[in-house]
């Protein structure tokens, strides 16, 4: 009897058992549980569950899982993930945007921002559950709209945003995500540099316009063509800047990556199709300072083999692991071609190819300037909906909307403090839209 007693102490409830097991499953099977009934769909959509089962499933400490994607006329058009040891690729989700999608953020937390080619515009993509959100305005920035067809409007006069760069955060205390657009425009005065249209911005030149940001410790850190970095609070939602690599300015940002290595900011520059050496620094964010964290990785050196077979437009790090026995850091390298290649911390060894999309059934892939490699996480969370959505999903946010859509843009801009759901009204893409086709009639 004491030892049924002591059993029955230890045991833990039935929903504490059923929550630890369902977490441990893989995404796809947990997405199919939420049918059975409301309970499990309730339980298994909480905020709980869902960070519960992102550490569960994306627990390893062996290297990064990798999303992978390319460009080509061979290309099947899915979206893969693959883990070194694993084997074989694994396919996620149907690359519906004319097989043309950019994988341009590490995962956050699961979701990646990737931009589509052809088609234009931008998109939150979980990959694992095969989720995707179109950001509104997107495509053509509306006042980069204006200044390329010609229309003329007091309103759209200069500064027009001829340059813009996105980035994909997490707010930690609200438990929120949030895609961040930062417009750049031409100063009236100056040389051609480009600076941020915010107003609490420093003034720097921009980076190139398909050049996301970076995500770390709770900032967006985004590439300038000087070489500065310019970094975005999530939560304050203010500007700041950091020290650049030293030496950094007088290289070419068009051959300049900006990431994020083992939690820690990172700057690789060199030609990617070139013998020149690759460059490695690395931000030390306690101490403030730059460090390389490689030399140079000495191209010239390698076997010729190997040197043709991942020269590329676009080559760029994407995670750190260690070696079997586990003594030597690793760096993984993901190419334009669809190659996965890694090295000593220190440069000195050859190259170790790790992936090339022969062995695999993406089949053969086109070189490109544009990534087709990032990180892949398992994630439940959901994207939600759009802006537009919640407009015409609801009748009386649709009747304010066509009634303020004929009022001056000074009052709009009064109204907008009523309340967030005018605000994110007033400013979506359709509404502005809408708005500037009314006021013209």
């Amino acid at each position: 009897m004491a030892a049924d007693s002591d059993l029955g102490a230890e045991a833990l409830p039935n929903e504490v058992v059923v929550t630890e097991i369902l977490a441990r499953l893989p995404a796809k099977s947990v997405g199919r549980f939420r049918c059975v009934c409301r309970g499990w769909s309730a339980m298994l959509s909480s905020d709980y569950f869902i960070d519960l089962h992102r550490q569960r499933a994306n627990r390893s400490s062996g290297p990064p899982r990798l999303l992978v994607t390319a460009v080509g006329s061979s290309y099947d058009g899915y979206l893969y993930s693959w883990q070194l040891g694993d084997g074989a690729v694994e396919k996620l989700m149907r690359d519906d945007w004319l097989q043309s999608v950019v994988p341009l953020t590490k995962h956050c937390r699961g979701l990646v921002l990737i931009r589509a080619t052809d088609c234009g515009g931008y998109y939150v993509v979980n990959p694992c559950s095969g989720e995707a959100l179109a950001l509104p305005d997107s495509q053509v920035p509306f006042k980069m709209a204006y200044k390329t067809s010609g229309w003329s409007r007091r309103s759209m006069e200069p500064p027009c945003y001829l340059r813009v760069s996105y980035g994909l955060g997490y707010y930690t205390t609200r438990k929120e995500y949030k895609v961040v657009l930062v417009r750049w425009f031409t100063p009236t005065t100056g040389t051609g540099y480009w600076r941020p249209s915010a107003e609490r911005s420093p003034l720097c030149s921009v980076t190139p316009w398909n050049y996301p940001a970076v995500f770390l410790d709770g900032h967006l850190h985004f590439l300038c063509f000087d070489g500065g970095i310019v970094t975005f609070s999530i939560g304050d939602e203010t500007f700041g800047s950091l020290l650049s690599p030293p030496g950094f300015g007088n290289v070419a940002t068009s051959v300049s990556v900006l990431t994020e290595l083992d939690g820690r900011l990172c700057v690789c520059y060199g030609e990617p199709d070139s013998d020149d050496p690759l460059v490695l620094c690395v931000y030390y964010n306690k101490e403030a300072r730059w460090e390389k964290l490689i030399c140079c990785i000495d191209r010239t050196a390698w076997p010729e083999s190997e040197r043709m077979l991942l020269k590329s437009l676009w080559i760029a790090p994407v995670g750190v692991y260690y070696s079997a026995a586990g003594t030597t850091l690793k760096i993984m390298f993901g190419t334009g071609s669809c190659k996965v290649f890694a090295v000593d911390s220190n440069g000195g060894a050859d190259p170790e190819i790790l992936l090339t999309p022969e062995d695999t059934i993406i089949g053969n892939c086109e070189d490109d300037y544009l990534p087709t490699i990032g990180l892949y996480e398992e994630s439940l969370v959901s994207l939600g909906r759009t802006i537009e959505d919640m407009i015409f999903s609801s009748p009386t946010t649709a009747a304010w909307f066509n009634i303020l859509k004929w009022l001056p843009a000074r009052s709009l801009s009064e109204l907008r403090m009523v309340c967030r759901e005018w605000r994110g009204m007033i400013m979506s893409d359709c509404f502005i839209r809408s708005h500037a086709v009314s006021t013209q009639t």
